[in-house]
């Protein structure tokens, strides 16, 4: 009687073992998975901060600013999720939460045309960085359906135009400085590439058709000034020409 109490005491004891090991291990589990969620999010959220410090360098509409804030509160409300007992991420949401109604009643875009070129090559590359990782953003947040198909296509544009605007600016502070140095190839290499992009896009705004315009007078006046100097070259040459017959047919002096 008391062999079949202790072989069932021992299951009991085993089974109760086996169950605790297992909600330890399902608690782990869930453990790591909200840190996971956390850092994944947290990660979010600091490369979305960045992309906003940006707005005071790059025109930002209204709809990329709205789709770069609900990216933060949607990241903060998964983290809320996972773990509501952080007070921080609340008052994070509140304040989103206010920014966003802000931009929606207030914000002014500013007009396409707004662009402040990059003062060197670093910033131009930084810049174009930081478009190259907002379209991604922006793509990825359709793909999840939180941005419109309208709204991508006006804001992927608009990203892909600013991305045509730095690299026009590096093209024609090239072509300046090869122009400086007469590498006068080089200098028609890069205008007549840019020119011909920049003819094949039907939406250009004024800061567009402004550097249309003047890398069209650029090629005008080198092709004037290397005109120029050719007709010169040609002029000096002819004349040298007409001094060596002249020496070579002029009368011998008899002695």
């Amino acid at each position: 009687m008391v062999l079949p109490l202790i072989l069932i005491l021992a299951g009991v004891l085993l089974f109760v073992i086996i169950g605790y090991n297992v909600l330890q291990q399902y608690r782990q589990k869930m453990e790591a998975e909200k840190r996971a969620t956390i850092v994944k999010q947290k990660a979010v959220i600091e490369e979305t901060d960045e992309m906003l410090l940006q707005a005071s360098r790059l025109p930002f509409s209204k709809e990329l600013l709205l789709i770069l804030h609900q990216r933060v509160y949607n990241a903060l409300q998964a983290i809320a999720q996972v773990d509501p007992t952080l007070g921080q991420v609340k008052q994070r949401l509140n304040d989103i939460t206010g920014q966003i109604s802000n931009i929606q009643q207030n914000y002014q875009a500013p007009p396409t045309d707004s662009y402040r070129s990059p003062d060197n090559d670093k910033q131009a590359l930084l810049m174009l960085q930081v478009i190259k990782k907002i379209r991604a953003i922006v793509r990825s947040e359709h793909s999840k359906g939180k941005v419109e198909t309208p709204v991508y296509v006006m804001e992927n544009r608009r990203l892909e135009l600013m991305q045509l605007k730095i690299n026009l600016e590096n093209a024609i502070a090239r072509a300046q400085t090869a122009k400086m140095n007469r590498q006068f190839g080089t200098v028609k290499q890069l205008l007549d590439k840019a020119i011909t992009t920049l003819s094949g896009v039907p939406d250009r705004d004024a800061y567009l058709q402004s550097k249309l315009e003047q890398m069209e007078a650029m090629k005008a006046e080198m092709n004037s000034q290397l005109k120029t100097a050719s007709d010169t070259d040609l002029k000096e040459r002819q004349e040298k020409e007409v001094d060596e017959l002249d020496v070579l047919f002029q009368p011998k002096k008899k002695w």
